[in-house]
């Protein structure tokens, strides 16, 4: 076990021999298949692998060099020359060839792509597909991917896709490994066979995946090393090609570096294959798939591996996309009252303070400074006074003094930072005017913690024991404790981008922000506009003729006096029909109209106590509660920072729906409660209220609790229980823009509880 300052690594071997290698041109290819590189323009075979014997009765010496139509019959030449008028690189397609005659006739699985002038056609050596049947992969990929979407946090998320890939191929381990920002990694999911060993929750250095190793798998998502004990097959060029080799980086045949395929026996491992996991082009992470032996997994399955690598980045954006969502409106409401107060004459560093609570939660910071030539103000746990001066004078000596500066080890930059490191190993800095006389600081603790890693990190390589010039991978990954000091949680970038914005909000507080705001009001106007439009027409043109199908119907209904007994009966219930139609469309567009209005009619949020906006919800509903016989029985709410109209109308629809889907044969209870909302996992945010309503009604099938809440959508009929399937939708769109969630819960006769989230008011305390 080791215990070390910042997280620097001690006793670094030179590594440079393997930055070096050149693993995109390693003149040789795996065993499993044969490798074709014919000249774009004219199709002229310019290498081939030296083991073309083994599908094709011809000598690789002899074809070098000549026509591609001497390895390949006319049809696949045809097919070859038309697929490439249509494939970029560096994409790759497979399709069927078949030998010319002349050189054993037959049919081969290819793939062929396009690089640096070359169309690189790999045939597959014949070799046994394990597990799925062709005609059977595309329902296991589907389902694959309905089981990644379901996955309902990260680890989750991480564990359900390395179960999937080790279905899908049948390799004895599957890891994910997740790159840090110093380019180490840990593994944070594992599937594996009991008699592999486990590297779940183990690190790894950033020298085990080199610099030009990473941009290759950044290039080329997909590897595999189907026997790791297998003999480089050299390529034979054309002597015209003179020195410049033949470039494999997007060759699933390419023979890995000697050092890696080390590396893997000393793992004992026996096949691999590795999937990149790439999001926003840039590399997070890698599924690493390890066999015990030798294991052919082919293109189609590879490819399949590769697209549940691109669903599973596709969700964690979607889960990091909605909290970065989450904080931007707490950030945009912040600015917003920042700018209130400046636009008011308050002075921005007063305007700042008086939210510097909210700047910490904002930043989950522990301590913050505001630095003026007059003043520092601190807030929460900082360093002191003079301190953050001497501290502010070397940022401002900095060669780029007008960007933000943040980091997670000042002490690495800032020696005297080693004297304060409890309070302040991580620092955010932003400049507040040129040159930085003003400045904001944020502050974080040290956060002292034991990283696990798979071997000693500071032993990566190791000399050969058959040589002093070269070097070998370490040998054994056992696991090795290591304390790391000095350094705090690092700063996420949405926080540094939230810390840009305040910045650029205090600089051109009179400038530019007045033009954006012009702007967005120009844009408000617009969109209220057609909103307004809209609503004329719900309200006018639709209602208009609405009105004279209720008068005929009415002037119908008179007539009837005049006909026979027989016929009256029936013409009463076609009137009684049309007026119960007209009824219910009338309330849909009343419904639809103010569905449509809420943007326009929303007021700013303001701390507003629940229990009196439950009350006026009730007393809207007098009624209709009154005839239900219902209790509605209410505990002490607390405050929450909300549109109390907004609000009013999402308790009064949500009272409505427990009335009107209320059980006969029991009488209605209905239940409002509030509590304080469980902080979720990662950055802090604002405090939330979660806040329920849970009746003894009808209930619902819980598989269409999501269903409920879109327009429209109704789990009853209309003539059991009338409505127009809007007022669940209006609660959402209420709520999301409150910042919150909605959901519901419920059994099939047993009641509902619809719940959701608001947020709370500073001074709240349920």
């Amino acid at each position: 076990m080791s215990d070390r300052l910042d997280g620097t690594p001690q006793d670094a071997p030179d590594l440079t021999s393997c930055e070096r290698e050149p693993i995109r041109i390693p003149g040789a290819i795996q065993p499993h298949g044969v490798l074709v590189a014919a000249r774009e323009t004219d199709l002229a075979i310019m290498a081939v692998s030296a083991n073309l014997g083994t599908i094709a009765a011809v000598d690789a010496a002899s074809v070098v060099g000549t026509p591609l139509a001497t390895l390949l019959d006319a049809a696949s030449i045809t097919q070859v020359a038309d697929v490439l008028t249509r494939l970029d690189p560096p994409a790759s397609v497979m399709l069927p060839v078949r030998l010319a005659d002349g050189t054993g006739g037959q049919h081969h699985v290819a793939l062929l792509h396009r690089h640096d002038g070359l169309a690189i056609l790999e045939i597959e050596a014949p070799g046994a597909e394990p597990m799925l049947a062709p005609n059977g992969l595309f329902p296991a990929l589907s389902a694959a991917i309905e089981r990644l979407q379901a996955a309902n946090d990260p680890s989750a998320l991480w564990a359900q896709a390395v179960r999937e890939v080790r279905g899908l191929t049948g390799f004895d381990r599957v890891k994910l490994y997740r790159f840090q920002p110093d380019w180490s990694g840990e593994v944070v999911a594992e599937d594996r066979a009991d008699y592999m060993p486990g590297f779940m929750g183990l690190n790894f250095p950033a020298s085990d995946i080199p610099a030009q190793a990473r941009d290759l798998y950044r290039a080329n998502p997909t590897r595999i090393v189907p026997d790791v004990t297998y003999a480089p097959v050299p390529l034979l060029v054309a002597p015209e090609r003179g020195d410049q080799p033949v470039d494999l980086s997007f060759a699933q045949f390419r023979s890995v570096s000697p050092v890696h395929v080390e590396y893997l026996g000393n793992m004992g491992v026996g096949a691999s294959m590795s999937v990149s996991v790439l999001r926003g082009g840039e590399l997070w992470g890698l599924i690493a798939c390890h066999h015990r032996g030798p294991l052919r997994v082919g293109h189609d399955r590879r490819q399949a591996c590769r697209l549940l690598a691109q669903v599973l980045a596709w969700q964690l954006a979607v889960a990091e996309e909605a909290s970065v969502a989450r904080h931007s409106a707490e950030v945009r409401a912040l600015q917003a009252r920042v700018l209130e107060e400046t636009a008011r004459g308050r002075d921005h560093r007063d305007a700042i303070l008086r939210h510097a609570n909210d700047l910490l939660g904002l930043m989950d910071a522990s301590g913050f400074a505001l630095v003026t030539p007059e003043a520092v103000t601190l807030v929460g746990a900082t360093p002191d006074e003079s301190t953050i001066r001497d501290l502010a004078g070397w940022l401002a000596g900095r060669e780029d003094v007008a960007a933000s500066f943040e980091t997670d080890r000042l002490a690495r930059f800032y020696p005297p930072a080693r004297d304060f490191t409890k309070l302040a190993s991580g620092v955010l800095a932003v400049p507040l005017s040129r040159p930085p006389r003003q400045m904001m600081l944020w502050f974080r603790p040290e956060v002292a913690q034991t990283v696990i890693w798979g071997g000693d990190p500071r032993k990566p390589v190791e000399l050969a024991p058959d040589g002093p010039d070269r070097l070998t991978p370490r040998r054994s990954f056992a696991a090795w404790e290591e304390t790391v000091r000095g350094r705090s949680r690092p700063w996420q970038p949405h926080q540094l981008v939230a810390a840009g914005e305040l910045r650029d909000l205090v600089l051109d507080v009179l400038v530019r922000r007045a033009e954006e705001l012009e702007l967005i009001n120009s844009q408000l106007a617009h969109s209220n506009a057609e909103l307004e439009a809209f609503a004329y027409v719900a309200s006018h043109d639709i209602r208009e003729p609405l009105r004279q199908i209720e008068t005929f119907a009415g002037l119908l209904e008179r007539a009837v006096g005049d006909v026979e007994a027989p016929k009256a009966a029936r013409i009463g219930r076609w009137v009684e029909g049309i007026e119960a139609s007209s009824r219910r469309l009338r309330t849909l567009i009343d419904d639809l109209t103010e569905f449509s209005r809420l943007g326009r009619s929303a007021q700013p949020m303001t701390p507003t106590p629940l229990g009196e906006v439950l009350v006026e919800a009730e007393s809207d509903l007098d009624q209709a509660i009154a005839e239900s016989g219902a209790a509605i029985a209410a505990e002490d709410l607390p405050v929450a920072l909300c549109d109390p109209g907004q609000m009013r109308q999402v308790l009064q629809n949500l009272l409505s729906n427990a009335v009107k889907y209320r059980r006969p044969d029991r009488p209605l209870r209905i239940v409002v409660a509030a509590a304080p909302e469980p902080p979720a996992d990662g950055p802090r945010r604002r405090p939330m209220l979660r806040v329920t309503v849970t009746d003894n009604g009808i209930g619902f099938d819980p598989r269409y609790a999501d269903r409920i809440f879109e327009p429209f959508q109704r789990l009853h009929s209309a003539d059991r229980f009338p409505g127009s399937g809007i007022g669940l939708a209006t609660c959402r769109k209420i709520i999301d823009r409150h910042g919150g969630t909605i959901g519901a819960e419920g059994r099939p006769g047993e009641g509902a509880t619809i719940w959701f989230t608001l947020p709370a008011a500073p001074e709240a305390k349920p």
